[in-house]
């Protein structure tokens, strides 16, 4: 018995270790700055390593990139620098101008830096030909991704006869590393979008963003560590006659702000004051078929450091529980193979949601084991004056190769028994570009979401769940088909305490992309559910593209099926398309009717946009949206301008906010809103 143990476990260490031959280049050392224009400048770079022979990941795996690209990377006392000339045949193809979208519809260049080099965590730089930006965390090998995370850099690009060039500017002070590190991990992403192909310089890659497929920076010379103390103030001021609320032609000033203190290059130190709980663009209106709570991106200055780190499935810490916060402090780091945050925030009270003041604590500690694997642990805590919850989780993800991984969680909380208030996860994966499959059991409590949602975000508790989903994309390339992609998801569930069925819920689709840029998608979901009673629903989803793969698209849809004992048609219809160079248009509208509707829940929802781009940072933006079962109204117009992106910026905002209220009379808001924002290097 205990020999084929044995080998088992020497197998899975293998798997787990396993290691093919990563290209290097070495970083160049510039004597002078480069200047940020998009235009490679070869004489300053003679001498210089240089990445080239890109590898496709798709559509073909394993070939030469169909396009040549020459990457330089060097360094001086203060910054990283890349340039990189894109050789291409066709005629280059770039609309997006906002930042932080992270799009394959445009021509586009990544830079991937694992400054740790460790394999399993990063930073990715992504820029297109409009010099367009978004900057994004890395972690858990490629397997979580946080662009919501913002840092400084600068890039600029130009587009000319033989395709288009890129430069970035990356400051060592926003990144975090080993002091005396030498070597780092890095590669060279493209989408090239004629033909949709996604190349790497490491080699081909099983997905998007595996840092441990990456190749290794050699020769870089980091700057002497020095604490680093920037401020980030803030002030606004808010006018507002809001008939919701009884608020009458009010002006409220506000002021806050965060501070940063770079204790090292592998330490920060964060803390708040009075953050500004507003964002400068709202959430949209979303049609929700289910009876589970939405979930929203966290925006907030203060969270986007190390905020990534609690991105496990059970997520017992969600940012966007804490509203408004009086004031703040977090520690973020990396000390050799562990990577850890702690957090303490003080809550403000919440009159409209009877929300006592709390103080929300958090700890967070993974540490990396093998060739790209973590064990995790996490700590939760709210309590005021009347009540406390508190919640542990440990967690790991086993990378076993190239495309198998193993994954799991366990979260105790209390107050409360143990079984009623824990749950657990098991995954087993096999993925990569073309393929996706995977297997997990859950258990939850019956009582785990009433602690856990205090600070985290589950939708649904008191569960036995297993589900699997299974999709695989045909890079087809013919005459008439560009890819062919199905997919099947399906769980099942039965309440934990009394072996009741509670959920099924099978979902099948098909898309079919053309080479005339045509895409045709058909979704079928069929579902049993047990709240009050029993529901059996199902939905039969038809959607027309054209140019869904670029930025410039178009879409049409078509659903009906019963919901909730009710039968249902719905109708949508979007796009988005450049009307000038600077100026782009977006609409989406969804129209849902139900037979019967005793609630009047049918609604016609219209979303529009328009934006003006004077420069990428510098924009003016019109948004509208309205729902009719509410007879909902909302505008805004903003006028945007960052000053010294990402963080300092001036904002000017109007808008305008109507709905039905209970008694079925109009009710409006309106406000004019001004932001701003300028950080201050304290200590450099």
């Amino acid at each position: 018995m205990g020999r084929p143990l044995f080998l088992i476990l020497t197998m899975l260490i293998a798997l787990c270790g396993e290691a093919v031959a990563q290209p290097s280049i070495t970083a160049f050392p510039l004597e002078s700055a480069l200047v940020i224009d998009g235009v490679h400048e070869a004489d300053l770079w003679i001498g210089a390593d240089s990445a080239i022979g890109f590898t496709q990941m798709a559509p073909f795996p394993g070939q030469v990139s169909s396009q040549r690209s020459v990457a330089f990377i060097g360094f001086d006392s203060l910054y990283i620098y890349v340039s990189v000339i894109l050789y291409q045949e066709t005629e280059v193809l770039a609309k997006a101008m906002n930042r932080d979208v992270l799009t394959r519809g445009d021509d586009a260049f990544t830079l991937v830096i694992d400054p740790y080099n460790d394999n399993r965590s990063g930073y990715g730089f992504w820029t297109n030909p409009l010099g367009t930006q978004t900057d994004f965390r890395i972690n858990d090998d490629g397997r979580s991704i946080d662009v919501n995370w913002d840092t400084e850099w600068r890039t600029a690009s130009t587009m000319h006869e033989k395709g288009w060039t890129l430069e970035m500017a990356i400051p060592f002070k926003s990144l975090r590393f080993k002091p005396g590190a030498d070597t780092w991990g890095v590669n060279f992403g493209r989408i090239y979008l004629a033909n949709q192909e996604t190349s790497y310089w490491s080699g081909t890659l099983s997905d998007d963003f595996r840092i441990s497929q990456g190749g290794k920076l050699t020769g870089i010379t980091v700057p002497s560590s020095k604490s680093k103390l920037s401020l980030y103030p803030y002030v606004t001021m808010r006018y507002e006659n809001n008939e919701f609320t009884g608020v009458s032609n009010k002006v409220t000033p506000k002021v806050g702000g965060d501070i940063k203190w770079q204790i090292s290059p592998n330490a920060t130190a964060d803390a708040t004051i009075n953050p500004d709980f507003a964002t400068v663009e709202g959430d949209r209106e979303r049609i929700n078929l289910t009876r589970y709570e939405l979930n929203y991106p966290e925006k907030r200055l203060f969270f986007q450091e190390g905020n990534e780190m609690y991105s496990t499935r059970i997520k017992t810490f969600y940012s966007r529980r804490i509203q408004d916060i009086m004031y703040g402090a977090k520690v973020t780091g990396k000390s050799g193979k562990y990577n850890y945050n702690a957090m303490n925030v003080r809550s403000l009270q919440m009159d409209d949601e009877d929300e006592p003041p709390s103080f929300y604590t958090t700890a967070r500690v993974k540490r990396d084991f093998l060739e790209s694997s973590s064990v995790g642990f996490t700590a939760v805590d709210k309590r005021n004056d009347s009540s406390y919850v508190t919640s542990f989780s440990g967690d790991y993800v086993l990378n076993l190769g190239e495309t198998w991984k193993l994954t799991g969680q366990l979260v105790a909380s209390v107050p409360g028994d143990f079984l009623s208030h824990s749950a657990w996860f098991v995954r087993f994966a096999k993925e990569n570009n073309f393929y996706h499959m995977h297997v997990r059991y859950t258990e939850m409590g019956e009582n785990f979401k009433e602690n856990v949602n205090q600070a985290g975000y589950v939708v649904d508790d008191d569960r036995r769940e297993v589900d699997m989903d299974l999709s695989y994309r045909w890079w087809i390339q013919n005459k008439i088909f560009n890819y062919i992609e199905v997919g099947t998801r399906n769980n099942v569930f039965w309440a934990r305490t009394t072996g009741v069925l509670r959920s099924w819920n099978i979902n099948e689709s098909v898309e079919f992309y053309l080479q005339n840029r045509f895409s045709l998608t058909y979704r079928y979901n069929n579902e049993y559910k047990l709240f009050d009673k029993d529901y059996y629903n199902h939905r039969h989803t038809f959607d027309l593209g054209y140019n869904t793969a670029e930025w410039s698209h178009a879409m049409a849809g078509y659903s009906f099926g019963h919901n909730f004992d009710r039968d249902f048609q719905r109708y949508s219809l979007g796009g988005r398309v450049k009307i000038t160079e600077k100026m782009a248009v977006e609409y989406s509208g969804d129209l849902i009717k139900f037979t019967p509707d005793e609630e009047n829940q049918s609604t016609l929802i219209n979303i529009i946009s328009v934006n003006y781009n004077f420069t990428n940072d510098l924009w003016i933006k019109l948004f509208a949206q309205n729902s009719t079962s509410s007879s909902k109204i909302y505008f805004y117009g903003l006028a945007g301008w960052r000053f010294k992106p990402p963080f300092g910026a001036l904002y000017l905002i109007y808008s305008h906010d109507q709905e039905a209220e209970l008694m079925g009379e109009l009710a409006h808001a309106d406000a004019v809103f001004l932001k701003f924002t300028f950080p201050i290097a304290v200590i450099r």
